[in-house]
């Protein structure tokens, strides 16, 4: 019996990596260190999965200021002293082993930028299992579609048989401009009510429901 789905693209932060909570302190501390009044955590929520250089340009835009380039390089100063913690979420490491096994393809779509992905998947256990990554150093910028159709031409298999898993409005735009099926994670960035105007076909409420949902539905 054939499958629904044969490649996978995950976002990275906030729905494989448990990181929103550390990017997020770490953007604020970098606003107070040039004594700019910081975004609050719901404005940082929702600027997560673009580039980042594009990120800190929204962020300080309402509070018209013009040094983003000092507060985002003090923004990857503080982060890559923290380099070192990168968690996967309970689940993960060996979900994604499981479709790696399955053979299923296994893709990466960040807003964050080549040497931070490719740090971030060397502290782990699942760099192997992932056939292609795009960053934002590598394509425009989610909603752009850029990332999933490079992915799905690399690979050589069509928009019907892709899914995209993202934690952000952002990554379900990109799916949505694909022509691509979406999952919605909740435990990351935005809540149900801000991903459901993307028509996910179901709410992902902790990371082994993704691949319970895979096992049973992809």
């Amino acid at each position: 019996m054939s499958r629904r789905f044969e490649l996978i693209i995950f976002d990275w932060d906030g729905t494989l990596s448990d990181s929103v909570g550390l990017i997020t302190d770490l953007m604020i501390q970098s606003f107070l260190l040039h004594n700019v009044s910081p975004p609050s955590r719901r404005e940082v929520a929702d600027i997560l999965g673009i580039k980042l250089s594009e990120a800190f340009k929204i962020l300080l835009k309402e509070k018209k200021q013009n040094n983003s380039e000092l507060i985002l390089n003090s923004y990857i100063d503080l982060y890559n002293h923290s380099s070192n913690k990168v968690k996967l979420f309970d689940g993960v490491e060996y979900g994604i082993k499981e479709l790696y096994r399955c053979d299923y393809k296994l893709a990466i779509a960040t807003g964050g930028g080549r040497n931070y992905l490719d740090s971030c998947l060397a502290q782990t256990s699942i760099k192997d299992n992932i056939s292609v990554t795009k960053t934002s150093d590598d394509c425009f910028s989610k909603p752009h579609p850029q990332m999933c159709k490079e992915i799905m031409d690399e690979l050589f298999i069509e928009p019907e048989k892709t899914l995209v898993i993202g934690d952000s409005v952002h990554d379900l735009q990109m799916a949505k401009n694909a022509g691509i099926a979406s999952l919605a994670v909740t435990y990351g960035a935005h809540n149900q009510d801000a991903l459901s105007i993307y028509d996910p076909l179901d709410y992902m409420g902790d990371a082994n429901m993704i691949f319970d949902w895979i096992r049973r539905h992809g």
